[in-house]
């Protein structure tokens, strides 16, 4: 073998040409063919413009590595002999390696895999840096770096003093950005994720730190954020006290009204499944069971616990319960905590086994929607007629046989649902009458 077919790097590293390609030897083991050269990064970017070999790489917008795919298109633009590219590869990781094997230098998806192959082997120049290097590239490094790192694994070679090192920059800067950004992605959700690691590690300032983020992007009300904190799991780590303290004093009531609600789906299900769901609920303590969960909107089908926020005036606006194939409710009486919240527009207590509504319905000044079908209703309190702003009103599946003919007179009526209900004759005749006005939708079809 002649000297332009093998070059020793250093102790642990050589690179031979073998059949025109360039094959990395980590302590004479074959370790991995390099694959393609970075040779045409523009002179304003090679000097300060790009920070590592990866963000030149992304720049190029891969059109290297397509060239085996489309060697003809792209036979202009890259096509030299396998000796001088032999040749670059070995300046490449020569430079590396001079450079405390600083993996800036060279792609993450070989600098990474190298460090760790030399670490095992004995490196111990690798085995100084190998933890600085991961945690360097997971603040610094680009979406695809911080990706590449996550998805291979390497954070399980960190301790607890790279993980914190980690945590406070990026942080700060997620602070700094209001916790604005444009998408959730590995990157962004580094420093509550390495949070969440510490935590599993048994640290508790790092899980008192979370705490505060989290409710941070609560009281900001960036919806993006908040759906990452639900996604994430993130959420689950607040007690249901700390959730709500986020929401100031209409959080209280809500506080007060779930506990509340959690005891009726308990006592609606047999017995051995209550021994079950008490079991689960210690094994697993932040699990997420039928907990109110904020929203943009009240969405039935997302349910079966939703609530929506008016962050900038701190109301409580719109709540929305229904019960499911796993949340099945049997609540009867319609909690009296509701008329607490005087500036509710949207209420739905759908499947809820309701049978009374109370006097302080009335109460609801604000209220736009209420739906209540799907209920054991029998009686509909003539307070209802107070609430002056409604629009709609659902009632359909229940077993009302009379309603107050004073709604008749609620201005901003728009859509009456009274589907499936057992009405006498006179109120069937109201409806009837107040149907052919053609002002409000009615439907009372069977």
């Amino acid at each position: 073998m002649n000297g332009l077919e093998e070059f020793k790097v250093n102790e642990f590293i050589n690179l031979k040409l073998e059949g025109g390609n360039t094959i990395i030897y980590i302590a004479g083991e074959r370790f991995q063919q390099c694959k393609f050269l970075l040779i045409n990064i523009p002179e304003s970017n090679a000097n300060g413009g790009f920070e590592s070999i990866d963000e030149a790489s992304e720049w190029l917008g891969k059109a290297l590595e397509s060239l085996n795919e489309n060697p003809e298109e792209l036979e202009w633009y890259y096509k030299i002999p396998p000796e001088t590219e032999f040749w670059g590869h070995c300046s490449n990781l020569q430079v590396w390696v001079e450079q405390n094997y600083d993996s800036r230098l060279l792609k993450s998806n070989l600098s990474f895999p190298l460090l760790k192959k030399l670490v095992t082997v004995g490196d111990f120049k690798a085995q100084a840096v190998f933890k600085e290097e991961i945690a360097k590239r997971l603040i610094k490094g680009s979406d695809s770096v911080v990706a590449f790192l996550y998805e291979e694994g390497y954070f399980q070679y960190l301790g607890k003093e790279e993980l914190w090192s980690i945590v406070d920059p990026t942080l700060e800067e997620l602070r700094g950005k209001n916790y604005d950004v444009p998408f959730w992605n590995y990157k962004y959700d580094l420093p509550l994720d390495v949070l969440r690691m510490l935590i599993e590690m048994g640290d508790k300032p790092a899980l008192q730190l979370l705490k505060e983020v989290i409710l941070e992007i609560l009281r900001l009300g960036n919806f993006k954020a908040i759906e990452m904190l639900e996604n994430g799991g993130y959420i689950n780590y607040l007690s249901r006290t700390e959730f709500w303290s986020a929401f100031g004093q209409d959080g209280e009531v809500l506080n007060k009204l779930e506990e509340q609600i959690k005891q009726f789906i308990i006592e609606s299900i047999s017995s051995s499944a209550v021994i079950l769901l008490k079991k689960n609920m210690q094994e697993k303590k932040r699990e997420n069971y039928s907990y109110f969960k904020l929203s943009n909107y009240i969405y039935q089908y997302i349910g079966p616990m939703l609530f929506t926020y008016d962050f900038e005036n701190r109301h409580v606006t719109g709540i929305g319960i229904w019960s499911s194939e796993t949340n099945f409710y049997r609540i009867k009486k319609f909690p009296e905590r509701f008329s607490e919240l005087g500036f509710l527009r949207v209420l739905f207590l759908d499947g809820l086994n309701l049978q009374e509504i109370p006097v302080s319905i009335g109460n609801l000044q604000s209220l736009r929607k209420l739906g209540l079908s799907n209920n054991q209703i029998e009686h509909l309190p003539k307070e209802i007629c107070k609430l002056e702003y409604l629009e709609y009103l659902g009632l359909g599946w229940n077993n009302l046989r009379s309603l107050p003919e004073c709604v008749h007179d609620l201005i901003n009526f728009q859509h009456l649902l009274l589907v499936q209900n057992p009405f006498d004759e006179r109120t069937l005749l109201f409806l009837r009458e107040w149907k052919n006005e053609k002002k409000v939708f009615i439907d009372i079809s069977s």
